[in-house]
């Protein structure tokens, strides 16, 4: 009720304006390997047809940004503002809706929490209308906390290869540093100032969405092997999930496909934005 309200108060202000904004959707994807600062790479990660359903039939404008991700927070951050602050730009984009997935969530609540760490941060922040963070880490995630200990162990190459190596967006990931950031660095968190803009959050609930997929299997491996609490997507637990802003729904789909739009498909939700 209240995300419908604030949607239509936005409209209100948006009709009544003397300039009527111009609306896109930015993309921002999770952890991940180098070869994610490749476009096509970022792209696939997505999915065209959650690309297709989030832009309603391709009729908003749209950015898919790309990062190392195996990156800090910071780093990545500097790289998705400047892409974002380039297609803003360019096609007068004034209201923009951010989707982020996992780790692009603590991304954008970096830049959200840290406006003057670089200069491209606060115009793009004014120019945010919200952010819907699927799947987000907000206060880390017992499975990325087995990433420093599985090599070598009795688990496989291929569950580490999910999990992700002992990199610096991994270490970002680990519950213990995000305790940290979110007691000094990160703001939205109990204690700390609001966020500029709202943050939806999006939280996954379930494992077993596609037998024929490998990562159903390992992401169900990795959420009884970490011990992770209450409900999970086999990589972040409902209650990181939902650690900041406010909860927009859940969904069954598991990590690998709460980012697709392949298993109990939420790309229509995010195109009922525009």
């Amino acid at each position: 009720m209240r995300r419908v309200l604030a949607l239509a108060s936005f409209c209100v202000l948006a009709l009544t304006s003397a300039a009527h904004a111009r609306s896109g959707a930015v993309f921002i994807h999770g952890k991940g390997g180098a070869s994610l600062a490749t476009p096509s790479v970022a792209r696939a990660y997505w999915g065209e047809d959650m690309l297709r359903a989030s832009t309603k039939n391709w009729t908003v404008p749209y950015l898919v940004a790309h990062y190392d991700g195996t990156q800090f927070m910071w780093v990545a951050g500097n790289q998705v503002a400047d892409q974002i602050h380039a297609w803003m730009t360019a096609n007068q984009i004034d209201d923009i809706v951010v989707n982020t997935h996992s780790f692009g969530g603590v991304v954008f609540r970096w830049m959200l929490s840290n406006p003057t760490w670089y200069s491209k941060y606060q115009p793009i922040i004014d120019r945010v209308r919200w952010v819907n963070t699927i799947a987000g880490p907000h206060r880390g995630s017992e499975a990325v906390d087995l990433a420093g200990t599985l090599s070598g162990s009795w688990l496989t190459g291929w569950l580490v290869d999910l999990v992700g190596q002992n990199n610096d967006s991994t270490s970002n990931c680990r519950t213990d540093w995000m305790a940290y950031y979110n007691q000094y660095y990160l703001n939205g968190t109990s204690g700390r100032p609001p966020l500029p803009r709202t943050m939806y959050t999006i939280a996954g609930t379930g494992l077993w969405n596609d037998l024929a997929h490998g990562e159903d299997y390992g992401l169900a491996t990795l959420s009884g092997v970490a011990g992770m609490p209450g409900e999970d997507d086999g990589m972040v637990s409902q209650y990181s999930a939902q650690g900041v802003g406010v909860v927009w729904f859940t969904t069954a789909a598991n990590h690998h496909h709460n980012r697709r739009n392949d298993y109990r498909k939420i790309g229509d939700a995010l195109g009922s934005d525009f």
